[in-house]
């Protein structure tokens, strides 16, 4: 199996319907900030042999947690396993359920099932809005009462791809109270490449602080739906205590052993979505085109018929997000793709500004 930085595809003999997911049927789909690459041939490999174990119930969870451990210097024990980060997110919601304490803040806007997921578990949502298009954790602090209990907190932030630094992170956790749990998802933080990016996970021994994780993005499993959170033991013991037996699935728990194995694999993800990146600032530059500055694998850029153009580009078969749900009806998001999704989302957009 070969897989090259410029996104062309090789002979892959377990692949048969390959090309009916890729370019090749005439769709491009940067819409939902996925990997534009298939996993690892590592994780694939992994798969394939799980494959002929699945009359069984999954394990290796623990192998999963003691390698996850490894890599940020903590136990199995500070690791627990999720299917997908939504399911991490219920397990926080339903182990920090207190009586007294029955208030989250969010930022506005922000990923959506964070505000679904704690109205379904009986919270009340304080929305704090965001100062130029990024997270001042200043306000959050300031909004928070003798009721909050969640603060969640998404870094890099979707939909804007802006981050919030260590330094500002360190001093929001010093002036918060204990009561409150700090729920970080850094599920673009793979892509990031600021230097002052915050190394959360230091943070768990002596803070309130759970850091969630995912295989979706980087790694490229999101169709095997597997997430990982890290917190101090006792923290993990509640969340593990609300979670079904088993809701990680054995593929995916393969999967991800494979995926973390094969480092290059990564560095060819992460390659491709900064040569992409700086593709994509150019010709926005070119085009006149405000767009904000991203740590993450989409873009979010300025235009004043987002939704029509949004429309327009899907007539061509180029698949793009408005933003208009998250508050923010000017403005389109892009996934990063492989270079000729990105050409070929650049074309289409220079024909719609002849139009519009």
């Amino acid at each position: 199996m070969k897989l090259t930085i410029d996104g062309k595809i090789g002979q892959i003999p377990f692949y048969p319907k390959a090309k009916k997911y890729g370019t090749d049927n005439g769709w491009i789909k940067l819409a939902s900030n996925e990997n534009p690459y298939p996993p690892s041939p590592k994780a694939i490999s992994a798969i394939l042999d799980a494959l002929f174990s699945v009359n069984r119930y999954p394990g290796g969870e623990y192998e999963l947690k003691k390698v996850l451990g490894e890599r940020y210097g903590l136990a199995p024990e500070n690791v627990v396993l999720g299917d997908g980060s939504d399911e991490l997110i219920e397990l926080v919601l339903k182990a920090a359920r207190s009586p007294d304490r029955d208030v989250v803040i969010v930022t506005e806007p922000c990923f959506a099932f964070y505000e679904i997921a704690s109205k379904i578990y009986g919270y009340r949502v304080v929305k704090v809005p965001l100062e130029g298009m990024k997270v001042k954790l200043d306000s959050l602090l300031k909004a928070t009462d003798k009721r909050t209990r969640i603060i969640f907190l998404n870094n890099p932030l979707n939909p804007t791809g802006t981050i919030f630094e260590e330094e500002e992170f360190v001093r929001f956790l010093n002036e918060l109270p204990d009561e409150i749990l700090v729920v970080v998802d850094e599920a673009y933080g793979e892509f990031t490449d600021s230097k002052n990016f915050p190394r959360s996970h230091r943070f768990t021994k002596d803070y309130p602080v759970v850091i969630l994780r995912t295989f979706s993005k980087a790694y490229a499993l999101a169709g095997l739906r597997i997430g990982y959170g890290l917190a101090e033991a006792s923290l993990i013991s509640y969340m593990e205590r609300t979670q079904q037996p088993f809701s990680v699935n054995a593929l995916a728990i393969a999967g991800a052993l494979g995926a973390i194995e094969d480092q290059h694999h990564l560095e060819m993800v992460l390659e491709n979505n900064r040569k992409g990146k700086a593709f994509l600032y150019n010709a926005f530059k070119e085009m006149g085109i405000s767009y904000v500055p991203t740590e993450a694998n989409f873009i979010l850029f300025k235009d004043d018929n987002a939704r029509v153009l949004t429309e327009m580009l899907y007539e061509d078969r180029v698949v793009v997000r408005w933003m208009g749900p998250y508050g923010l009806p000017e403005y389109v998001r892009v996934s990063i793709g492989k270079i000729e999704e990105n050409q070929r989302f650049i074309e289409a957009l220079k024909r719609r500004y002849r139009i519009l």
